[in-house]
């Protein structure tokens, strides 16, 4: 690996440990490290370690390794390769439908979890916005594994998704942001009006994002602030969440009434 490739490569994984760290600290998924996840996130310092406490989650990873290998990518925690799962981007668009298919019926993990056809119906409402993508995981795989009443989870679908904030006001260990959370009408799930938020930064003084300013956008993951992103970013994170909303919405009645 060259240097360039190095330093690409230990910043993807310093930014896949920053969007795990909250589930984590949570005890929601991954191996108990979140005191690891932390520091090394907080002081921008990468230890091999991290490589391995990473490819324990055993939702992100498999997508990170489908990613990579679609995509002739021989490091699966490459920046733009987290970037493609977590926010979206090109390669997000290099895995094709049935390689997604393979990936959902044949990851142990996954095959163990979903009811039978599950993945063919879900993959078969809307397949060309079926991606590898968090927000897609979150609202058509992960509720399919067991969880029945939208109504009951809407709160830990918005925050298990990943979101965005406008920063308002920066106080000591939080921030005030303008963001638009997840409402559920007339049987469909969609963006509400924009509302102010609270979002955590800091812990003991300590937290990811850096040098704030109002008008700033940043990622929301469990009420974590991230990253700080930029336009293109968001915008691609909108168009992801969207799609994952529509298949959603195409099949909510069977999903809901079934």
């Amino acid at each position: 690996m060259s240097k360039s490739e190095l330093k690409t490569s230990i910043k993807g994984i310093l930014r896949c440990a920053k969007y795990t760290f909250m589930p984590n600290y949570l005890t929601y998924c991954g191996p108990d490290k979140n005191k690891m996840l932390f520091e090394y996130c907080s002081e921008e310092y990468y230890d091999p370690k991290l490589n391995s406490i990473l490819s324990e989650f055993e939702v992100m990873y498999p997508y990170l390794k489908l990613i990579a290998q679609n995509n002739k990518i021989s490091d699966e925690f490459s920046d733009e390769v987290v970037e493609a799962y977590w926010l979206g981007n090109e390669l997000t668009e290099g895995v094709n439908i049935k390689k997604l298919y393979s990936h959902l019926t044949e990851d142990k993990n996954l095959k163990s979890k979903l009811k039978k056809g599950i993945v063919d119906k879900v993959l078969g409402f809307l397949p060309k916005f079926a991606k590898p993508h968090h927000n897609f995981h979150v609202m058509n795989i992960w509720l399919r594994a067991g969880k029945k009443n939208i109504k009951h989870t809407l709160k830990t679908i918005d925050e298990c998704r990943i979101s965005w904030g406008e920063v308002q006001k920066i106080n000591k260990s939080t921030i005030l942001v303008k963001f638009q959370p997840l409402i559920f009408l007339n049987d469909q799930l969609g963006l509400g009006e924009i509302k102010e938020r609270e979002v955590l930064i800091r812990f003991n003084d300590k937290g990811f994002v850096r040098d704030l300013q109002k008008g700033d956008l940043v990622t929301i993951h469990w009420g974590w602030a991230c990253e700080k992103i930029n336009q293109k970013q968001l915008q691609n994170l909108i168009k992801y969440t969207t799609e994952s909303l529509k298949i959603f919405n195409k099949q909510s009645k069977e999903f809901l009434y079934a």
